[in-house]
């Protein structure tokens, strides 16, 4: 039986040098910044999980769109 393979994970790697991002997986770290030309130790990997699954309550703290009187 061939061993099964994890799904990637996907998300969005992040400069930390400019803050370029690009869209991609977390097994393949760019080599460097498409942007700045920083080194690929610059770059910083966010995964989408949370936001995929409607995990926006943070963002629903400042304003609803409601008024208070």
């Amino acid at each position: 039986m061939p061993p099964t393979q994890e799904p990637a994970i996907t998300g969005e790697w992040e400069c930390m040098e400019c803050g370029y991002i690009e869209k991609g997986v977390e097994a393949r770290r760019p080599s460097q910044c498409r942007e700045c030309s920083a080194s690929a130790r610059a770059l910083e990997f966010f995964p989408d999980e949370g936001w995929a699954e409607g995990d926006d309550d943070d963002l629903d703290d400042e304003d609803d769109g409601e008024d208070e009187r």
